[in-house]
């Protein structure tokens, strides 16, 4: 069975168009078409139910494409695999990161890395929405918190913790924090997600205690909740690898530093995710290699 025209029926499955498969790969339609039709020839069924206005996969097709989308995937890797096998790792990775821990992680990092990998080109797209992995086609993504189940590959790339902290001049003016209870007095700023802005959770020995918010203001990113207590707005809680320099330059304090905080869920620890199969790209093992020393050094 000729594997061109199965890659081609996967191409035109997800595109529901025998002309933007063609176009994308700079053919005729009607060769597109004819490789389809030789395809259902030797399969002796119909994958595609055709109209002059769509295209659409029979349930056949749906089945077929199932089942042979994930063994393309394995020979293309297998293939991957082998040829670079005694060669440099070259090609494009997709990645996504959050915004604020693309910019201040691994941003400063990425040199050493195209030092290392010269061959390798990196699309890094940051965003504080949780992208699908698989739908999106990225290689990696760097994920926060407790994960969901799912079908993908999860390995732990480093511990976070979070700290209460605000401005020298903020905590000057008003209410001293002793005790966890003593945020209510203040204006509070966390991240607009559930797991953030309804309670913060306190923990110290075997004591454990939540205590609701109602924050005074919210934002997505951990860079502008820096910024906005850096700047007097009020007592934040944020990770340590947003504000290790800045609790170094004094420019904000350490509240609390006694108790252990987070928000809904201390399991706060940072991942890489990636699609699950056996054979990870040379190129995109390369770079979780990097990653899993470089960004621990952070």
């Amino acid at each position: 069975m000729n594997l061109d025209h199965i890659h081609l029926f996967i191409l035109v499955y997800k595109a529901k168009s025998f002309a933007s498969v063609a176009k994308e790969l700079n053919v005729a339609p009607s060769s597109v078409s004819r490789a389809i039709a030789g395809l259902e020839g030797q399969l002796q069924a119909r994958l595609f139910q055709r109209t002059t206005r769509s295209l659409t996969p029979t349930q056949l097709g749906e089945d077929y494409f199932h089942r042979v989308e994930a063994l393309i995937d394995e020979l293309e890797l297998a293939k991957d695999e082998v040829f670079n096998q005694n060669s440099e790792p070259f090609g494009s990775i997709k990645v996504t990161a959050s915004t604020s821990f693309g910019q201040k992680v691994l941003s400063p990092i990425l040199s050493g890395f195209f030092d290392r990998h010269p061959k390798i080109r990196l699309d890094l797209v940051l965003s504080d929405a949780q992208v699908n992995v698989i739908d999106d086609r990225f290689d990696l993504a760097i994920r926060h918190g407790a994960l969901r189940d799912s079908s993908l590959v999860a390995r732990k790339l480093m511990d976070v913790r979070y700290a209460l902290v605000a401005s020298p001049n903020y905590l000057a003016r008003s209410e001293k924090i002793e005790k966890p209870r003593d945020i209510l007095a203040h204006r509070l700023i966390s991240f607009a997600y559930s797991s953030f802005n309804t309670e913060w959770r306190f923990k110290k020995d075997e004591l454990i205690e939540s205590i609701p918010i109602e924050p005074v203001l919210t934002m997505t990113t951990a860079s502008a909740i820096q910024a906005a207590t850096e700047n007097d707005a009020g007592i934040a809680l944020l990770p340590n690898w947003a504000i290790k320099d800045h609790l170094k330059a004094k420019k904000l304090i350490n509240i609390l530093p006694d108790w252990q905080v987070a928000g809904a869920d201390f399991d706060t620890s940072i991942w890489l995710v990636y699609p699950s199969k056996r054979f990870l790209p040379v190129k995109t093992r390369a770079f979780i290699d990097y990653l899993l020393v470089n960004v621990k050094a952070v």
